[in-house]
């Protein structure tokens, strides 16, 4: 659990640390995710941990798809999400993974709906989705938090 808790907290950082760049020019420097990348591809192969390996490796399938869809769709979604998504898989593991990607997804909609409602935003505008992601990760974090105090305290 401790160990998670570690991923869950390092993809968190990770996260924050693309959005800020993401909010302010919706580009994303390569340094942040490759150097992320590498950590978490190191703490997958050569830290043991009580994850299986399967299950870590295969956190970077919604961001692959995420990237896929950037590709056919010519732009339409950014590269640095799945990018980003694929990065926070591996190092949190599938299940987190997808559960980010769904928070995110209602939080950027919400976002949008806000947006176009009070007239700061059109339809056809871009919204940063990297920040939807961080949020999401960090309610994760907080959420097993929470659940890991509630187990020591009531053991």
């Amino acid at each position: 659990m401790r160990e998670y808790m570690v991923r869950l907290a390092a993809s968190c950082l990770f996260l924050w640390m693309a959005a800020v760049p993401d909010l302010k020019s919706q580009k994303i420097p390569i340094r942040i995710p490759a150097l992320f990348l590498a950590a978490a591809l190191a703490a997958d192969l050569f830290w043991p941990s009580g994850i299986p390996k399967r299950e870590l490796l295969s956190g970077a399938v919604p961001g692959a798809v995420l990237l896929l869809l950037s590709f056919l769709l010519k732009g339409k979604l950014g590269e640095g999400d799945g990018i980003c998504l694929l990065v926070s898989g591996l190092l949190t593991g599938i299940v987190s993974a997808v559960m980010i990607a769904e928070v995110a997804l209602v939080m950027a909609a919400a976002a949008g709906c806000f947006w176009i409602r009070t007239g700061r935003k059109d339809a056809r505008d871009r919204i940063a989705f990297v920040p939807c992601l961080a949020a999401a990760q960090s309610l994760l974090l907080f959420a097993e938090a929470v659940r890991a105090g509630r187990s020591l305290f009531w053991q």
